[in-house]
């Protein structure tokens, strides 16, 4: 009934002369129905689909237990799940509001990537095409810590301990946690500037051309200076010694001077280098013309000629073949490294990047995907004893991708999900504009189809069947022993 009276009065509707105060009255009227925050009504009276595609949409999504309501294709959205705890609107691609209650997260885009809002608890973060970045987190108990910042020109912010600091590139100022550093100062840089850093001190003045480092504590002995590019050393006595000359031609230095693996390093480019250490030797001649490398700690040899192009490596930890573009085929063996006993990899290539495939083998399980031309086509699979999981991309026609716990995703067009994989903004932002045909199954066998964003929709799901096609023209709803038709939007029934 509650979809026989809506489309009556948008029947009526489209028949009168729209003037602009109608229009804006109208459009006042869908924020309304949309869901927006603030201007939404409690609870949705509807308690069945209502489809009067393109301009509106509202239904309970039986995957996601939400209800959502669409206008204009895929542009106009808002879904609440049905316990009230998730609620979504978006304006895409302009504009997208995501709230978790329970949670307490809270996210807003404005033209994703440009303008960024989120919110977990009492941290928050906002940023403006990454110049514009002001952060807050931490708690009053154990200490809040607050930064803004207008790169490169205005820094600020407030530690955890509650002191406060700023800086204006290039006059002068103090930050913390900025510049690749944990503290640094300026003056109308760079004639003056000061960084801080695991426990030493570095002065330059003017950066990067002439430098001292003094260590924080004197006991360490840590000192150093550079006059760039000429000549440059830097000492800490029994831990490494650092020296270079007309840089980066001329380098040496010896490192790990207080552990069980010192290290040698010594190059005069492009004529010579050599690196030695208990675990490795390896020496360039005239590079990239010829390295050797005897990777004892990994039990394997190897040659590279006009590196990338020719690289042969033979041994227990390596085998090797590589013909840059051409060939390659490279298995690589690594035991108790990232806590796992033993890792077998085989990476290969015909045609680079024509077609690539990588493997990897662990005790519980496996890795395998295959790419076409990089990002044109790609195949991941896993395998392992908490289930397997799968995804396809075939730029920019289909995305396809399946869970551990089955639940499956099949899309078509997809124009950035191949680039940016994993990117749950870039799907709520920008998927639906080109998600011409969609696919959706969960765990237990429910499952949705939708084109043209509901043109025709067919649903399976426990409690039956349901099939949409153009929109309000036809609906066939099944449940049990129990069928039903309607026809324009419930006139006919």
């Amino acid at each position: 009934m509650a979809s026989g009276m809506t489309f009556k009065l948008w029947c009526r509707y489209s028949r009168r002369r729209r003037s602009p105060r109608a229009l804006v009255a109208i459009g006042f009227a869908l924020l309304i129905c949309f869901g927006v925050p603030g201007l939404a009504p409690a609870a949705d009276p509807a308690p069945g689909p209502i489809n009067l595609w393109p301009v509106y949409d509202n239904r309970v999504n039986p995957l996601d237990r939400a209800r959502e309501r669409s206008g204009l294709g895929p542009v106009l959205w808002s879904s609440r799940s049905l316990d009230g705890d998730v609620e979504e609107f978006g304006i895409r691609p302009f504009f997208f509001r995501r709230e978790e209650k329970a949670n307490q997260k809270l996210e807003w885009d404005f033209l994703y990537p440009i303008t960024t809002y989120r919110r977990s608890e009492g941290d928050w973060e906002f940023k403006f095409i990454e110049l514009f970045s002001f952060r807050g987190e931490g708690s009053p108990q154990a200490g809040r810590e607050e930064r803004a910042d207008i790169f490169p020109f205005y820094f600020s912010g407030t530690r955890e301990d509650g002191t406060a600091y700023w800086g204006i590139m290039p006059f002068g100022g103090k930050t913390y946690d900025r510049f690749f550093g944990e503290e640094a100062d300026w003056v109308l840089f760079p004639l003056y500037f000061r960084s801080v850093r695991r426990g030493e001190a570095t002065t330059y003045f003017p950066w990067p051309l002439l430098s001292v480092t003094r260590g924080l504590d004197p006991a360490t002995k840590h000192t150093g200076f550079r006059v760039v590019p000429l000549y440059g050393q830097e000492m800490k006595e029994g831990v490494f010694a650092k020296y270079f000359a007309l840089w980066p031609l001329i380098l040496y230095q010896r490192t790990g001077l207080d552990g069980d693996d010192p290290q040698t390093d010594l190059a005069v480019l492009p004529f010579y280098a050599h690196h030695r250490s208990a675990g490795l030797d390896s020496t360039t001649v005239l590079w990239p013309f010829f390295t050797y490398t005897d990777n004892r700690e990994r039990q394997f040899e190897q040659w590279d000629l006009l590196w990338p192009f020719v690289k042969v490596a033979r041994g227990e930890g390596r085998q090797t073949v590589q013909l840059f573009p051409l060939y390659m085929d490279d298995r690589k063996v690594l035991h108790n490294e990232f806590l796992i006993r033993e890792i077998r990899y085989r990476d290969r290539f015909v045609l680079f990047p024509l077609y690539v495939r990588n493997e990897e083998e662990y005790p519980d399980g496996r890795k395998v995907r295959d790419r076409i031309l990089w990002y044109l086509y790609s195949d991941a699979r896993e395998e392992g004893r908490d289930g397997s999981t799968r995804r396809i991309d075939f730029w920019p026609v289909v995305h396809y991708e399946r869970d551990r716990e089955g639940a499956v995703l099949f899309q078509t067009l997809a124009l950035l999900e191949a680039f940016l994989p994993a990117n749950e903004w870039i799907a709520r932002n920008y998927s639906p504009l080109w998600s011409l045909y969609t696919y959706r199954r969960n765990p237990g066998g429910e499952a949705v189809y939708s084109f043209l964003w509901n043109l025709l929709r067919h649903e399976e799901t426990q409690e039956g069947r349901s099939i949409e096609v153009l929109g309000p023209l036809l609906h066939y709803r099944e449940a049990g022993a129990d069928a039903a038709v309607s026809l324009l939007g419930g006139l006919v029934q």
